[in-house]
């Protein structure tokens, strides 16, 4: 028998990956008729100017969550437009290391039984220095979790 899951959390960063990893959180929401969280983590680390290590100021810090919080609330529009209703679907926005904010923070709040993210943009360079967040969630989260990975025959 097929587990149902109560609700499901999909992690996105604006990603391939992750557009791949929403569209199949839907799908399991619109099948089981539950709730649906959709969560971003800015990384106020590796938001710098081009790159060269200088912190943001507060303004500027403003301007992006700003930026995001729109970006998210689109979102919500867009997936209501999909098939999802206002009271299944939640967007949220928070700061810090996505690892620990989607695993330690977010997942036993809001008590996920299905956390959806994307297979890795990283290169293998990358995946050694930083590691991926979706592994790590995989690794660590105290419920299920779904690596969604596109179709091989999309492109």
């Amino acid at each position: 028998m097929a587990h149902k899951y109560e609700r499901v959390l999909a992690a996105v960063d604006g990603s391939k990956g992750a557009e791949v990893a929403l569209k199949k959180a839907v799908e399991i929401v619109k099948r089981n008729h539950t709730k649906l969280d959709v969560l971003r983590v800015l990384d106020l680390n590796s938001l710098e100017y081009g790159g060269a290590g200088i912190a943001l100021d507060g303004e500027r810090v403003y301007k992006i969550e700003q930026a995001n919080e729109e970006y998210m609330q689109k979102l919500k529009q867009k997936l209501i437009a999909d098939g999802l209703t206002a009271e299944q679907v939640n967007v949220h926005l928070r700061f810090g290391n996505p690892k620990i904010v989607v695993v330690d923070d977010f997942q036993p709040e809001y008590q996920s039984d299905l956390i959806v993210v994307g297979s890795t943009g990283k290169n293998f360079i990358e995946r050694l220095v930083v590691g991926s967040v979706a592994s790590y969630i995989t690794r660590n989260a105290a419920c299920d979790v779904l690596m969604a990975r596109p179709d091989k025959n999309s492109k």
